[in-house]
């Protein structure tokens, strides 16, 4: 276990030397459960810091803000498991050089904050291997136990209700560090992909298309979820989507930064149970 302290000595230091040239972490946030993003470029700032049980957000998004890493300075940025699973997906789609990056990673069991060994992408891949093969029992949503038993029928119902309540606000979209397009498909109307309207059709397109979109490359971080103002259990659909493709193909997002998206590669032993 590392104390806060520490940490907020260690953001110093990187930042005395030129080590780097920000470092991406959290504060405080309007409640006191609550924390916010935090861009530290100074002494000051790093007072500012906070690593705590609280600290949940999925930060490795804020990587790809455009012109953050064009002037090949490096970063640092506290990361989650599923966080440097992310910045794996990223580099490996050709989104950031991860040697631009140095991380400070950590996971927390109950209020205990621990750290993770490591300041590079390659020096946790053992680490993730082993979330694969042993996954922590709170990542099998007891909601998915209950789908599972419902008929098709029964499950479109589900979704319709949930989908019902849908804004198309994008803030799922806005949160996802998968969602890293300069412009969404659903923002074109020339031509139209996507029905841009809050309705029952529109609805489903938009969900559908953006789960399909992340089969293979969602983390389970959950931004989606916490983004949501009406509450829809974004969850759910994806980790669904990342069992079948796990089942499938023994496709694991984000074990490394050379590794293929399960869509956009193909292995002759690949299941092909979809072709009748």
């Amino acid at each position: 276990m590392i104390t806060q302290e520490k940490y907020r000595s260690k953001v110093k230091k990187l930042l005395a030397d030129g080590s780097v040239k920000m470092v991406i972490g959290y504060s405080p946030g309007s409640t006191a459960d609550r924390r916010r993003p935090l861009f530290i470029r100074s002494f000051e700032e790093a007072d500012q810091l906070v690593l705590d049980s609280n600290c949940i957000a999925n930060l490795s998004g804020y990587l790809v803000t455009e012109g953050l890493l064009s002037d090949e300075k490096r970063v640092a940025i506290f990361l989650r498991p599923e966080g440097i699973r992310s910045l794996n997906i990223l580099a490996a789609e050709s989104q950031l050089n991860v040697d631009q990056i140095i991380i400070f990673g950590f996971d927390s069991i109950g209020r205990e904050v621990n750290s993770l060994p490591g300041e590079h992408a390659d020096e946790f891949s053992e680490f993730i291997g082993s979330i694969k093969e042993n996954p922590p029992e709170k990542s099998r949503e007891p909601l998915l136990y209950q789908l599972e038993q419902m008929n098709p029928q029964e499950r479109f119902a589900f979704w319709k209700e949930e989908f019902s309540r849908c804004i198309k606000c994008y803030a799922c979209r806005q949160s996802c560090p998968m969602c890293y397009c300069r412009r969404c498909v659903v923002d074109s109307n020339q031509p139209q992909w996507v029905n841009t309207s809050s309705h029952t059709l529109g609805n489903f397109e938009w969900n559908i298309v953006r789960a399909f979109h992340l089969a293979g490359r969602c983390v389970g971080c959950g931004n989606c979820d916490r983004s949501c103002p009406v509450n829809i259990p974004l969850r759910l659909i994806n980790a669904k989507m990342s069992e079948e493709v796990l089942g499938s193909f023994n496709h694991f997002a984000g074990m490394s930064t050379t590794q293929e998206p399960v869509l956009a590669s193909f292995k002759k032993e690949d299941s092909e149970t979809f072709i009748l």
